[in-house]
């Protein structure tokens, strides 16, 4: 059994600051609404101690991330992922569910051949210039979607070629349609359609190598667009409201702050104080390490915290570097690295494996916030494969001693015979002694912790672990995350402690198996593991369409990694996030959602739907309660209404589109008589909006001959029956206007039998339904 892990190096958070207050004023006498305006401002000032905030803004603590580069051909960390995903567009992507839904493509189709996809683009798509957010004069269209995908599929060193390795070829059809045809049936076309980012032709086109280089500002179409006065190293990272995003006016999509800050601290203790004290009004903070998720977050005076720990995709990674001469010869990026042959020793990489106490990591680093991993598809992932517990590396150091021994690993490094603790072990003469430079980033305290256990596991084995200058004290090092980047591009170490981030809905292969194919090799290979069997499994996983076949090769790949040894996977770590909507603290946004539901809620989920979630405390959107379908005959007026209402009893408008090709109406009322003049079945879309926010729903209209309307309720009025002949069926309807109304069908048999049919209908009066305040969306 594993001796107890060692503390962490970790800075506690500091005591909580006093709260600022903030208290309401109630008026009793009814004043001009400027002079409550100024009353109000003028409050806010003298209690809080500053100015009232005129900027809606969502503010976000984060602590052991950054970011180097936002060319999407190259990025590689999570928060790089988080800011180009907001800014660029795609032509799909993912909700707070992860469903896929339309983004630059509202609508697109498969041909019988299932090669020959036709996708059909916005019209009112413009890419933002920081410089100048107003100006459109660049329409995003099928020029730009052609010249994004031919670019990434010509260079080999995108991060995002591997989405298009099926493309056989692409073409414009008009301004607004695009075609891609794919060499087989993709069974990933999901992650290429929300993977590829969109570039503006216009700045991109005269640039001849995209990896190295890219336009000096970052210029998308996303809903959010990149404030120039950001540091990507030190922060804050600034995202603005892009006022030309299409999203509002396609799918109702508008982001409710007017900027999103991510503000670094650097320690999470200093991030926990700022969050509970109030004195950086953050909203949310995130990448918060376990201890002081669990022990650190003690609210502040009157605070409310909402902790949130959710199973995303963290997956903490074991690399045992296994580059050859052959691929560090070929690549200029390695050749001034160095790494250990010895790791390339399948003994050797069998016994690491069972050095690592994978549930002393989870218990003590983790303090119980992951769960033992042990393939790279994370087991919140639906393909995930369960190596069978027989099958599994046991965690046993004197075990895998022996099995160095039995391999020649029996001396010391002055070439005597090896005892029962000598560490390293060496081969005769004290050759090849198993000493491997270990490394972590900073960027999780957890992993120091992790780090640390390690080196004594493997020592237990007879293998030394040493820091960047050689010393076995503490037998690591923890590095900043630009230098581990560094060292990942130059391919400059033995070992690491690491992760990667994938998600719930990740596609086994382009998202996550990719990293470990040949051809992944230098762009985001972390391992140079390098197979030709597994290559040619990730080439038929990807034109593989039925899913039972297309996990049994997935489940081959994930089980060959496993066995392989160089990718040693010791948890899936839960994602910590803690949120307030207390005023005074934070803005007090509201409405973050259910994140395990939705795990596309969080905020470094890479797709803006927290952004749409949310709305401020002072003005929330309208509800919608009902619109109910309507059934009509073609050419009679049919009433269309929705039951709506706005928290803050704010006026609203309605913006009808009927779905038949007429006029969009606007009405101040919340039922509206429209006419279709031809049979069929109709989408009728609604927006319901106060000053700011719109809310918008769907229904069916049912449009045939012989359809009715509803009719109103009235007791008072003398009843008069309709009949309605239906011409297909020979039947006769008898409408009878009562609150309950009783449709008596009539089908004639032979010339004198009568049969009865009655279907009792509800008759509910539109509009006029009880208000529900505080009401919020699913």
């Amino acid at each position: 059994m594993a001796d107890a892990a060692p503390t962490a190096p970790m800075e506690p958070p500091s005591e909580p600051g006093r709260r600022r207050k903030q208290r309401r004023l109630i008026a009793y006498i009814l004043v001009a609404i400027i002079v409550v305006a100024v009353l109000a401002t003028t409050a806010y000032v003298l209690l809080s101690g500053r100015p009232q905030p005129t900027t809606r803004s969502l503010r976000i603590g984060l602590s052991g991330q950054t970011a180097k580069s936002l060319n999407p051909n190259v990025f590689t960390l999570t928060l790089e992922f988080v800011v180009v995903y907001n800014i660029y567009s795609t032509l799909a992507t993912r909700d707070g569910a992860y469903h896929v839904v339309g983004d630059l493509a509202y609508a697109w189709e498969v041909a019988p051949d299932n090669v020959t996809w036709t996708f059909h683009l916005v019209k009112n798509a413009y890419f933002t210039d920081p410089a100048n957010p107003g100006d459109r004069s660049h329409q995003v269209t099928a020029d730009d979607v052609v010249f994004s995908y031919n670019m990434v599929t010509v260079h080999n060193g995108s991060v995002l070629n591997s989405y298009v390795s099926e493309i056989d070829h692409l073409s414009k059809i008009d301004a607004y349609t695009v075609q891609i045809v794919t060499s087989e049936p993709f069974a990933a076309i999901d992650s290429m359609l929300t993977a590829v980012t969109i570039f503006p032709k216009y700045l991109w086109e005269n640039i001849a190598d995209p990896i190295a280089n890219s336009p000096p500002v970052i210029v998308g179409s996303g809903p959010l667009y990149y404030d120039t006065n950001s540091n990507l190293a030190s922060g804050p990272i600034i995202l603005r409201r892009n006022p030309n995003y299409f999203g509002d006016a396609q799918y109702c999509h508008l982001v409710r702050p007017d900027e999103i800050r991510f503000i670094f601290f650097s320690s999470a203790g200093a991030m926990a104080s700022s969050f509970t004290s109030g004195s950086d009004d953050l909203d949310i903070i995130y990448n918060i390490p376990a201890p002081v998720y669990l022990s650190g977050l003690n609210p502040g005076n009157g605070q409310i915290i909402e902790k949130r720990a959710v199973a995303g995709g963290f997956v903490g990674e074991i690399v045992l570097n296994q580059i050859t001469p052959e691929i560090r010869n070929k690549f200029s990026d390695y050749q001034n690295g160095t790494s250990s042959p010895l790791l390339l020793n399948e003994t050797v990489r069998r016994a690491v494996a069972m050095s690592i106490d994978k549930a002393s990591i989870v218990k003590y680093a983790y303090l119980g916030l992951a769960t033992v991993a042990d393939t790279l598809v994370p087991a919140s992932n639906p393909w995930h494969y369960t190596i069978p517990a027989a099958d599994r590396f046991p965690f046993d150091p004197g075990a895998a001693r022996r099995l160095l021994n039995n391999a020649g690993w029996a001396f010391d490094t002055t070439g005597a015979p090896a005892t029962a603790t000598t560490t390293p072990l060496a081969r005769a003469g004290g050759l090849d002694p198993l000493r491997f430079r270990f490394y972590t980033p900073d960027s999780h305290p957890e992993f120091a912790v992790a780090a640390a256990n390690i080196t004594t596991w493997l020592r237990q084995a007879g293998i030394q672990t040493v820091d960047h200058a050689g010393s076995a004290s503490p037998g690591y090092d923890v590095r900043p995350l630009n230098t581990m980047n560094d060292v990942w591009k130059a391919s400059d170490f033995d070992m690491w402690l690491w992760d990667w981030v994938f998600s719930p809905i990740s596609d086994p292969s382009t998202d996550v198996l990719s990293v470990q194919t040949t051809d992944s090799i230098p762009d985001t290979s972390d391992s140079w593991y390098s197979n030709a069997t597994y290559d040619d499994l990730y080439n038929q996983s990807l034109v593989t369409i039925d899913p039972a076949a297309r996990r049994a090769i997935t489940d081959q790949m994930q089980r060959m990694l496993y066995e392989y040894a160089a990718y040693i996977l010791p948890y899936y770590a839960q994602d910590l996030y803690a949120t307030t909507s207390t005023t005074g603290f934070g803005y007090g946004w509201e409405n973050w959602g259910d994140w395990t539901a939705q795990p596309g809620l969080v905020p470094d989920s890479d797709n803006p739907a927290l952004w749409l979630q949310i709305y401020p405390h002072d003005n929330p959107p309208p509800t919608i309660s009902s619109f109910a379908p309507v059934t009509a005959a073609p050419g009679s007026p049919t009433s269309i209404s929705v039951t709506a209402s706005d928290p803050n009893d704010a006026m609203l408008s309605y913006t009808w589109d009927f779905g038949d090709g007429t006029t969009v109406q606007t009405t101040s009322t919340n039922s509206v008589s429209h006419t279709f003049a031809t049979a069929g079945n109709y989408t009728v879309k609604v927006r319901v909006k106060d000053a700011e926010w719109p809310t918008c729903a769907t229904t069916t209209a049912t449009i045939r001959p012989g359809g009715v309307a509803a009719l109103a309720t009235d007791f008072g009025a003398s009843k008069t029956v309709q009949i309605v002949p239906d011409s297909r069926s020979g039947a006769v309807l008898f409408l009878v206007p009562w609150a309950i109304v009783v449709a008596i069908t009539v089908f004639l048999i032979g010339s004198t039998e009568i049969a009865l049919q009655r279907d009792r209908l509800d008759s509910k009066e539109s509009g006029e339904g009880l208000r529900t305040r505080g009401s919020r969306p699913p």
